[in-house]
């Protein structure tokens, strides 16, 4: 999708009609708009959305625009002009734009009449609406098309619009501690994830419907079994459900623990003992996984060390082999190669030699016979062999199974000191004079306890739903062998379960899909924040499995609440760009005052950077601020147009000046 042309009348500031060509090139994929504050450059932004997305937008208007709505943007000179003439005014918004080379244009148009309140302000009532789409095609003719959902969603959905028409209020948040249910939305819903779900969740019901059609049709036995293994699948999907929810509940109270933890480890007189808390809680972990890795060590060496009682009669057979072979009972295999060449050369080792059919050859023929014969011989040899090996790495593990355990239970040891540690920090910042110190670290306990009785909660959950299928897979069978005797039931049995593997794999899919894709935003993010921020080099960031934006030091702490609002704006920036990159939608890119907090040090890698990750890039900027020697060193030969707002104090109109 590209834009190409915006046609504004009456739109804010924006008095009468104003055509602006958006298009651009390649080589040069930014737009940019230069104005003061409250010269028109967010009412153009609010412009296109609105264009884009008619009531939808209307909806966000009072959440985004701090109470306003869109009857607020009639522009005030004209809607005086309306009630000293009588008559409505019109405003509206058309946006041109190309999507897969096919241009399409889209307006949104109200009417309104100017109405005097009892105080004798001049607003503007609504007394018309309307949205039209039109496709031009080839021949130039335009082709209204029904304007909705679907087609939007095809060229930009509107669960995705927040992360390319943005401002720099709006993305600052997404780095604050509590934003990892936003970010887990954004890779949700730009890379498609939802269709995922969409489609499983369709096959799971069509797979109920099937369950249910073969219960009611099932008789005798085979009905009991049915109504028992549909019984079982919704207990399951009702598992499954609470698991979802427990662990959606998990997350946001981890939110709120991290956020908490960011705010003592600012305070001054916590940031030591929150300091110590984390290092404690980091060793906590490394122990924890230590004690993990040990304890599939001792399962693989106490069943081989198991088998000690075994060992003393083993050693016992290896010394008869070893008997047995030393009279000759058990000759090596070089026997049978040393007669196989003595009748090849027809020589006998005491330098005789003879023909085929003679006595030294037949006794030799004779003698190889009865060494292949025993079959049993080199099978012994290799008995003895194991036998002997078996006995060492019964010796080997029963050793190494001590050791790990001494070490297990010193690291057991460790463990409790650690949460003794924690324990005691905890105690310490809840002394701490400060009221509000005392109060986070409570609030901070809370949350932890909340959060291991809710883990509690969904591994008990997670027992039950294996139990659940381990059931419904013994109904299986029950259920395929009596469902051969009903052949309307088993019509029905076979459709479900064609539905159910479907839904299954489909799962799958969207684990690994959903896995590998937050994976690949956490690289790309990383990536686009060293571009951003050259001074980043000693951060580390990463997208934790919980969706959460996490910023590491050096020394491996976190470092999300160190950073500047300059460097979490990046942050945001390099979050956006690497969704967009991996979606592969690549959209406009548009952003509302990008660089507002950044320094001015970080301003010349931002304005560097955006031009290559975007096939059209606008920009809404102030001058001087965020338009200086710097931006405009980089972008201005990156624009395929620099428009300057002109506001007029005196007449409150926005002119346009393209430079």
């Amino acid at each position: 999708m590209r834009f190409e042309r915006l046609e504004i009348l009456n739109f804010a500031s924006y008095y009468g009609e104003h055509a602006i060509s958006l298009n651009c090139t390649d080589d040069k994929p930014a737009i940019i708009f230069l104005g003061g504050t409250g010269y028109g450059k967010t009412s153009l932004f609010d412009a296109i959305n609105w264009a884009l997305y008619g009531e939808d937008y209307e909806n966000e208007l009072p959440k985004r625009r701090r109470g306003r709505n869109i009857l607020d943007y009639v522009n005030e000179v004209a809607l005086q002009e309306a009630e000293r003439d009588g008559k409505y005014v019109e405003m509206s918004c058309t946006l041109y734009f190309k999507h897969d080379d096919i241009p399409y244009y889209i307006t949104q148009s109200l009417a309104a009449k100017p109405v005097r309140t009892s105080d004798n302000t001049l607003t503007a009532t609504q007394t018309d609406r309307i949205t039209t789409l039109y496709e031009i095609d080839g021949a130039g003719n335009h082709r209204k098309k029904p304007y909705n959902t679907i087609f939007l969603d095809e060229i930009l959905p509107s669960n995705v619009k927040d992360y390319f028409l943005f401002d720099g209020d709006r993305i600052y948040n997404l780095t604050k501690p509590d934003s990892s249910e936003e970010v887990r939305e954004a890779i949700y819903r730009v890379v498609d994830l939802e269709l995922l779900q969409n489609a499983q969740a369709h096959l799971e019901q069509v797979a109920a419907e099937y369950r249910r059609m073969a219960k009611n049709e099932a008789k005798g036995r085979l009905g009991d079994i049915e109504e028992k293994y549909d019984a079982e699948h919704k207990q399951l999907t009702q598992l499954k459900a609470d698991i979802q929810t427990s662990r959606t509940e998990k997350q946001s109270i981890e939110s709120q623990l991290n956020a908490i933890e960011a705010k003592l480890q600012n305070l001054p007189d916590t940031s030591k003992l929150q300091g110590r808390r984390d290092e404690l809680t980091k060793e906590l972990q490394r122990t924890q996984n230590e004690i993990n890795q040990l304890t599939s060590v001792l399962r693989e060496k106490a069943s081989i060390a198991g088998l000690s009682f075994a060992a003393h009669a083993a050693q016992m057979l290896v010394e008869e082999l070893d008997t047995k072979r030393k009279r000759g009972e058990i000759p090596k295999a070089v026997s049978q190669t040393l007669l196989k060449d003595l009748l090849k050369m027809k020589k006998c080792i005491c330098g005789t030699t003879f023909e085929e059919g003679d006595p030294a050859y037949i006794t030799l023929t004779n003698r190889l016979q009865a060494e292949q014969n025993k079959s049993n011989q080199q099978t012994l040899l290799d008995l003895r062999i194991d036998l002997g090996k078996a006995s060492v790495e019964i010796e080997q593990s029963s050793i190494q199974l001590k050791e790990s355990e001494i070490k297990r239970n010193e690291l057991l040891d460790l463990q409790k000191e650690l949460r003794k540690a924690i324990e005691q920090v905890d105690a310490e910042l809840e002394k701490l004079p400060k009221e509000d110190v005392a109060q986070l670290t409570r609030e901070a306990r809370k949350r932890r306890e909340a959060s291991n009785s809710i883990e509690g909660k969904i591994q008990r959950m997670l027992e039950r739903a294996e139990a659940c299928e381990r059931r419904i897979k013994e109904f299986e069978k029950q259920r395929e062998k009596l469902g051969k005797q009903q052949a309307k039931v088993a019509a029905l049995q076979l459709r479900e379960t064609f539905a159910s593997q479907a839904a299954q794999e489909i799962d799958k899919i969207y684990d690994i899909f959903a896995e590998q894709s937050r994976q690949s935003v956490e690289a790309l993010t990383l990536q686009e924040f060293k571009h951003f921020v050259r001074s980043s080099s000693a951060y580390t960031v990463a997208l934790n499995n919980n969706y959460e934006l996490v910023v590491l030091d050096s020394n491996g702490n976190r470092a999300l609440q160190r950073l500047s609002m300059g460097q979490s704006q990046c942050l945001s920036l390099a979050f956006i760009t690497a969704i967009s990159r991996v979606s592969e939608k690549n959209p406009p890119l548009a952003i509302d005052m990008p660089f507002g907090r950044l320094d001015q040090s970080v301003h010349k890698d931002v304005s560097a950077r955006l031009p290559e990750l975007t096939n059209q890039l606008l920009l809404f900027l102030i001058p001087e601020i965020e338009w200086n020697d710097v931006t405009r060193d980089n972008l201005k030969h990156k624009a395929s147009h620099i428009y300057w707002l002109d506001f007029d104090e005196t007449s409150r109109k926005t002119e346009i000046r393209e430079l």
